[in-house]
């Protein structure tokens, strides 16, 4: 899997091991790291909620999931590793329709995952890391990314990094989807008029992929300045870099102050 750190020995049950540093969790604690099909995660804030989640979309038939395997001997908690792909950023985003074909596919995935969902009950007193920016009743993953999508020959098979799963209403997944997976607008750039034109059909694939009945193309572009807005907000909590959140911001006005085709 994409992603990976290079092997270093990590203590289990009293013996020493192999294992793979994989990426994630750097800001907030320990690694997380593979041994063999296993992915092995500290607690942390929303992972008992995570479990409860995981455990519930197994039940219900979600294939889309790693399955939850328990505790492992120092108390961490051990996901089923799910094998394939993994990248920030695909080969095939070079390619405009190549890019709004794949994110279809996986706002076909995301309505799934929300009608897997529809039964989730939460166990008292466990609660969401952090609220998502579009309130709302459907349990959605929060993060969906091309950095938490594992794809095997192009195709999407499992969504990953639960941490932040939390009820949003349904657009909410599918816009952050398309403000952070589709090539948008920035200012000051040649290839703007581009841009735009990968923005829409971005746009037009995720609509057409999640489906109808729970919201309208128009609530998923304005709802795409809002998840701007917010991931602006948190990373300016994070201290992340000011050049990325200034251009951040200024995508989600953009969006915000213009229409879909």
């Amino acid at each position: 899997m994409a992603g990976q750190l290079p092997p270093q020995p990590f203590v289990v049950d009293t013996c020493v091991v192999d294992t793979e540093r994989l990426s994630g969790n750097e800001r907030t604690g320990p690694p997380v790291v593979r041994r063999g099909n296993v992915v092995h995660r500290p607690d942390g804030p929303g992972t008992d909620l995570m479990v409860a989640l995981l455990n519930h979309l197994t039940a219900v038939g979600f294939k889309h999931s790693p399955g939850y395997l328990g505790r492992d001997g120092v108390g961490r908690h051990m996901v089923e590793f799910v094998d394939g792909d993994v990248w920030a950023t695909p080969p095939w985003t070079q390619d405009d329709k190549g890019n709004a074909a794949v994110l279809g596919r996986v706002a076909r995935l995301i309505r799934q995952l929300h009608d897997a969902t529809a039964t989730f009950v939460p166990p008292l007193g466990l609660d969401p890391v952090r609220p998502l920016p579009i309130p709302g009743a459907t349990w959605s993953h929060g993060d969906i990314g091309y950095p938490n999508i594992v794809f095997r020959s192009g195709q999407p098979v499992a969504l990953i990094d639960w941490e932040f799963a939390a009820p949003a209403d349904p657009v909410c997944d599918p816009a952050g989807l398309l403000a952070m997976s589709a090539r948008g607008p920035r200012s000051g750039v040649v290839d703007h008029q581009r841009r735009i034109d990968a923005a829409q059909l971005a746009h037009e694939a995720i609509v057409d992929g999640y489906g109808t009945g729970r919201f309208t193309p128009e609530e998923l572009w304005q709802a795409t300045a809002v998840v701007l807005d917010d991931a602006a907000n948190y990373w300016t909590s994070l201290r992340i870099e000011s050049e990325r959140i200034a251009a951040t911001r200024w995508r989600a006005d953009w969006f915000r102050n213009s229409t879909p085709a």
